[in-house]
């Protein structure tokens, strides 16, 4: 009886380390990475933009305006026509309003597209 004891704690035993160990996965999976020239950390602030703003969120913008759209913005913190027409070019892509203002609603799509990486061809 003792014996038939131990031959189950020990298959129980057994078991339960399977169970752990195939738990566990073979193979970790990496999290997409944008190409190093997109990666857009000016700053997480994210206020409504438009024609003569300034600053570090409008080089945000432009950043992740230039990894979704086929067109180089130039990230200078200056958001002028350049920036506008791309921004209203984004607006068509992703079926918003296009007033060429980066509003809540915007940033939204914008943070969507940049970080799964979906390209806009406009």
């Amino acid at each position: 009886m003792n014996i038939r004891r131990s031959l189950t704690a020990a298959a129980a035993a057994c078991l339960t380390a399977g169970a752990v160990f195939a738990a566990v996965p073979t193979q970790a999976v990496a999290a997409p990475v944008q190409p190093a020239y997109f990666t857009c950390n000016y700053t997480a602030s994210e206020p409504e933009l438009s024609v003569g703003d300034t600053g570090t969120a409008v080089k945000q913008a432009q950043c992740q305006l230039n990894s979704v759209l086929d067109r180089h913005v130039v990230s200078d913190g200056i958001f002028g026509s350049g920036t506008r027409n791309a921004v209203i070019a984004f607006q068509e892509c992703a079926g918003l309003g296009t007033d060429g203002i980066i509003g809540p609603n915007t940033w939204s799509a914008l943070d969507y597209w940049w970080l799964n990486d979906i390209d806009c061809h406009k």
